[in-house]
């Protein structure tokens, strides 16, 4: 018997995967690979939302954004009308693990919970001001990371991490970070579009990618030649049948190296990008500039397939970004502890909120840009729009506002607005994971506490 696991090996490690074989264990039911990569992003905005201004009306298939007698930008999730199809919007999910485990500070629990549903651990440093853990830790690997590790394996770069101002807070670390290789391994994010392109992208050669694309190919071309006698060993210990699957195979993955595509990658998709200008990453002003040279950087590398997953961290839990283009003249942390006290506070944040929206819909249509077979990049993957609180003012745990887009290759049944009463978002990452390809997994995060995958998706 053959494992399914069974791999043709070469020279430095290469390999190729087996179609399934008769000699192989008895499959158990599995859905159609797909023919293009899966994959996965996660787009962060701090400090919760105003629920009655973010929430849809309707019911879970006939829902808006908003109203024609809405006034312009007073529904936060307006922007993303043009994409409603592809998108789930998750109502009434609960970061149910920050009840437990160390540490007290609301901005703590909340950035550190929210992609690793773990419990933090205390650093070396104890509990500082404000009950802060100063060098405490998430107590376990991020959704991001976890779904890198499974699928990250083929690519160059097993993940990307993007960031817009989100600078580390050396005393209150935990709020600034959000992505997880494990306790105390964190997976900081770029901040400054520039170095994003000198060591993503330099050398690839101006503007049509064709150099980036060249390298990819040439790095795979000669694949097969290098794993023919574990292939030849194999070929002897089959059957017929077998066999003429096996010899099939490698035929395929030839006609794939002589194409102009490599696991849906091809010339026309993968555009190297310009020179990105050189701007002061830090200033406040430049916050739209950066986040859109991010974003665009982001779609790059995924479109040429030098990573499948990949980060956008907006500022931090306890952001100091002050909404200047937006008339705005207090800091969106500051802004958030008057939502319940003020009607200009709460008007100030929809309008932030609002504008994040409009930044997710650029990222949609950036995605949706890469055509791939019958859909889009977007269609392929998961998208996750993520909060670190529900209330920004109480820090609750509860209502945490959550918009997935792309279904990823039609495994989430989109189009739909979704009210829960209160899962942990434990159940939520163990979806992301099925929809990304790992079917087997069960849990995630705090196993307690998790029941398996949040119901109604599929």
């Amino acid at each position: 018997m053959i494992s399914r696991r069974h791999l043709l090996r070469g020279a430095g490690g290469v390999s190729v995967a087996l179609p399934f074989l008769d000699a192989m264990a008895a499959p158990t039911p599995r859905r159609r690979k797909p023919r293009h990569p899966k994959r996965f992003v996660v787009f962060f905005s701090a400090n919760g939302t105003i629920h009655k201004n973010w929430r849809p009306r309707g019911d879970e298939n006939n829902f808006a954004f908003a109203s024609p007698e809405d006034a312009p930008g007073t529904r936060i999730l307006a922007p993303l009308e043009p994409w409603k199809s592809k998108l789930l919007v998750l109502d009434g999910i609960a970061a149910s693990s920050r009840k437990l485990g160390p540490g007290s500070n609301g901005h703590d629990k909340g950035m550190g919970h929210m992609l690793t549903a773990a419990k933090l651990m205390v650093g070396p440093s104890g509990v500082g001001e404000f009950a802060h853990l100063p060098d405490g830790t998430a107590g376990g690997i991020s959704i991001d990371q976890e779904v890198a590790r499974r699928i990250g394996g083929s690519t160059q770069l097993g993940s990307l991490e993007f960031g817009v101002r989100s600078r580390l807070d050396t005393k209150r670390q935990l709020t600034s970070r959000m992505c997880y290789r494990g306790p105390f391994q964190v997976a900081p994010p770029e901040n400054d579009p520039a170095e994003v392109f000198r060591n993503v992208f330099v050398g690839v050669g101006g503007k049509s990618g064709s150099k980036l694309l060249a390298g990819l190919r040439a790095e795979r071309r000669s694949v097969l030649d290098r794993v023919m006698a574990d292939f030849k060993s194999l070929d002897r210990r089959l059957g017929a049948e077998d066999r003429q699957r096996l010899q099939a195979h490698v035929g395929g993955v030839r006609e794939i190296e002589r194409s102009l595509t490599i696991e849906g990658v091809s010339k026309k998709t993968c555009r190297a990008p310009d020179e990105v200008p050189t701007i002061d990453p830090w200033d406040n002003d430049n916050y739209p500039q950066v986040g859109k040279l991010q974003m665009d950087l982001l779609v790059t590398a995924l479109a040429c397939d030098l990573t499948r997953v990949a980060s956008l961290q907006w500022s931090t839990a306890q952001s100091g970004v002050a909404f200047t283009w937006l008339g705005h003249s207090v800091e969106h942390h500051s802004l958030s502890h008057q939502a319940d006290d003020t009607e200009e506070a709460r008007l100030q944040l929809t309008a932030i909120d609002h504008w994040y929206a409009q930044q997710f819909a650029y990222l949609c249509k950036r995605m949706s840009e890469i055509r791939e077979g019958d859909g889009s990049m977007l269609d392929n993957s998961v998208v996750l729009w993520s909060n670190e609180q529900g209330n920004g003012d109480k820090h609750t745990l509860t209502e945490i506002p959550y918009v997935i887009a792309g279904s990823g290759g039609g495994y989430l049944r989109t189009g739909r607005y979704l009210k829960f009463n209160e899962p942990a978002h434990n159940d939520l990452f163990v979806s992301i994971l099925h929809a990304t390809g790992s079917e087997d997994v069960k849990s995630f995060g705090v196993p307690e506490i998790c029941k398996g995958p949040l119901p109604g998706l599929t």
